[in-house]
């Protein structure tokens, strides 16, 4: 048994109450795609699921901090590496989630994958986005040319003072939050796209 043994219907999701305030993540993006998709290596964000955590132990702790917080929405950056050459190396926010489930993963983890670091740990959660008014999900992602950069304006916005790592988590405000969600209205929500590219991609 492996990955594609954990379902969203393996795992006991529970509602879950939030603030409105964020944390924005890094992820790898993929060489071979023009949007932004998350490399092959990673597993999150796993818009396939709308889920983050669920198919690997990285960043546990984070996610128990992100719940004891009651932080409501996990917002995703990359250094661009796709064929948009006007994007290369640049750091942009790609998509978000506002997050409506979250689950005990751990003993999921401890049978079906391999790297089950968070045995150590005494929860190890997954965070799941919720379903809006019209039965949509609230996981949203957007195209290259749409996705935002973090250019020294954008920086000074979200507080980010020291340079961007892989291992960079920036905790938004109420007031922050919402201005990054402006960032996202009325643009296409292309997570479609980013299922099909992500099974597509050859990394």
């Amino acid at each position: 048994m492996g990955l594609n043994a954990i379902t969203t219907s393996v795992v006991a999701w529970q509602g879950y109450r939030h603030k409105d305030i964020g944390v924005l993540v890094y992820y790898d993006s993929s060489k071979t795609s023009m949007l932004p998709i998350r490399a092959a290596s990673v597993a999150d964000p796993n818009y396939e699921t709308k889920t983050c955590g669920l198919y690997g132990c990285n960043a546990s702790q984070h996610r128990t901090l992100f719940v004891k917080n009651k932080f409501g929405y996990l917002f995703f950056m990359t250094k661009y590496q796709g064929k948009n050459a006007k994007l290369k190396d640049k750091m942009i926010i790609t998509g978000y989630y506002k997050i409506g489930s979250i689950a005990d993963v751990q003993k999921a983890h401890m049978r079906y994958v391999e790297d089950n670091s968070c045995y150590c740990e005494k929860i190890c959660y997954a965070l799941k986005a919720s379903v809006n008014e019209k039965g949509e999900s609230d996981a949203v992602f957007l195209s290259d040319e749409d996705a935002y950069v973090l250019n020294d304006a954008a920086l000074k916005m979200l507080g980010i003072e020291k340079k961007i790592t892989k291992a960079t988590k920036v905790k938004l405000d109420e007031d922050i939050t919402k201005k990054l969600l402006k960032k996202f209205e009325g643009k296409e929500n292309k997570i479609a796209d980013y299922i099909s590219q992500t099974q597509a991609n050859s990394d």
